[in-house]
C-alpha cells in the first residue's frame, strides 16, 4: 500500500495553479464565473483533473472520482491490468428568441484522470457507479500464484 507523501499533494497544487495562471492570458480559455443565477460554470477549453482516492483490500482496488455536475452518459471509462483512465467531455448548447433578439450561448466542460493501480487487476470484471458526482470504480485483483518448479540438479 502506498504511503501518504505531503510532496505528492504540494507537486498537483503547483500544477493546477500553474494550469491557472498559464490559462489567465490565454483568449478563448475562461476561468469558473458565475452565471446569470449565481452558480459557476466552467467555459472555454479548460480540461479539470478529478480529485480521486485509491483504496486497496484484500481482494480489490476501489477508486473514487469527484467527477460533479456530468452525466453518466458522458463518462469514458478504460481499464487495463495495471491503469484506471477517466475522460469526459460534456457540450452545452443554449438558444433563446425573444422578440428583437436572438441569443446563443455554447460551454465546453472535460477531464481526464489516468491513474496506475497499485497491484495488477483483472478489467474485464470491474464494476462502476457514478452517484451524487463521485464515480466509483470497483476491480478485483489478479491473484498472485506461486509457481513451483522443480529444478533438475546436474
Amino acid at each position: 500500500m502506498k504511503r501518504y507523501d505531503l510532496f505528492d499533494e504540494i507537486r498537483r497544487m503547483q500544477r493546477e495553479m500553474d494550469r491557472l495562471f498559464s490559462d489567465f492570458g490565454s483568449p478563448g480559455r475562461f476561468l469558473a464565473l458565475p452565471d446569470a443565477k449565481g452558480e459557476k460554470e466552467l467555459t472555454g477549453d479548460i480540461a479539470r483533473e478529478p480529485l480521486a482516492d485509491v483504496k486497496e483490500t484484500d481482494k480489490e482496488v476501489i477508486t473514487n472520482l469527484d467527477i460533479p455536475g456530468v452525466n453518466k452518459k458522458d463518462i469514458q471509462l478504460n481499464i487495463t491490468e495495471d491503469s484506471l483512465e477517466v475522460k469526459v467531455e460534456q457540450k452545452h448548447e443554449a438558444k433563446e428568441e425573444k422578440e428583437g433578439y436572438i441569443k446563443m450561448e455554447r460551454g465546453y466542460r472535460s477531464y481526464y484522470r489516468s491513474l496506475p493501480f497499485p497491484k495488477r487487476v483483472i478489467p474485464d470484471k470491474a464494476e462502476a457507479k457514478y452517484e451524487n458526482g463521485v464515480l466509483e470504480v470497483k476491480v478485483p485483483k489478479e491473484q498472485e500464484t506461486k509457481k513451483k518448479k522443480l529444478i533438475e540438479i546436474k
